[in-house]
């Protein structure tokens, strides 16, 4: 596929580029997977350089996935709603699409840490939810390329439809982590009183002797707890 490809989008390929990342969200509801397979999707239908793919969260607009790697920096690039161009489509909700010199458009904000940063084209577009910007898709080129009304509509299309996608996941993500929270926090507190009672100690004290022996062993606190829960059950 070259770049060309994208002048002969039609609604019917444009409706297979949807169901193939509806298909790839509905195998797999971990939010972090859905995020890179669409960036792919996205890098590869536009044959971008660049896809980066931002969630809004508070005030806050955050890098959650990339095309190119770039383990470092996600998470650390983060903006404030209307500041660069991506917060500045997070707050207008509307569409920007710049040709040649992005770096210099005065709504840009530099990263000393994305070779990004130095790239000729950039479109970014909001990602929507219930009529509401939850987060921001940007495409980049390392060269000068004047982007299609195409190939814009698309990208506008691909954010208003996956912005349910990306809700549901993030609020199963949230849930799963909280679970988890929740179940560690309760082994956490067997063990204790499971220290508590053979040695003879405070829960303070039984705590601090969680935590030291996590740091010793280099151990997570759950993991600890499920050695000691595992040990007296054992000595019963």
């Amino acid at each position: 596929m070259t770049k060309n490809t994208v002048k002969n989008l039609d609604t019917k390929s444009s409706l297979a580029v949807l169901e193939q990342i509806i298909d790839t969200a509905s195998n797999n509801f971990e939010l972090k997977e859905i995020l890179n397979n669409i960036v792919k999707i996205i890098g590869q239908v536009v044959r971008a350089d660049s896809c980066f793919i931002y969630l809004i969260t508070g005030d806050e607009v955050i890098l959650k996935a990339s095309l190119q790697p770039h383990h470092s920096s996600l998470a650390t690039v983060k903006m404030k709603l209307g500041e660069g161009i991506t917060g500045w489509v997070a707050e207008t909700k509307k569409t920007v699409a710049i040709s040649r010199h992005a770096y210099t458009d005065k709504r840009f904000k530099v990263f000393g840490n994305l070779p990004e940063d130095k790239y000729e084209a950039f479109v970014s577009v909001p990602i929507i939810f219930r009529n509401k910007v939850i987060g921001v898709i940007n495409v980049q080129d390392k060269k000068t390329r004047k982007y299609l009304g195409k190939e814009t509509n698309l990208l506008e299309t691909i954010g208003k439809q996956i912005g349910g996608i990306l809700e549901v996941s993030r609020l199963v993500s949230e849930t799963n982590v909280l679970k988890e929270a929740l179940e560690t926090q309760k082994l956490i507190n067997k063990a204790k009183s499971i220290l508590m009672k053979s040695a003879v100690l405070t829960e303070a004290e039984a705590h601090r002797l969680l935590v030291k022996k996590s740091m010793d062993k280099r151990k997570s606190l759950k993991e600890v707890a499920e050695a000691i829960i595992l040990a007296s059950e054992v000595t019963r």
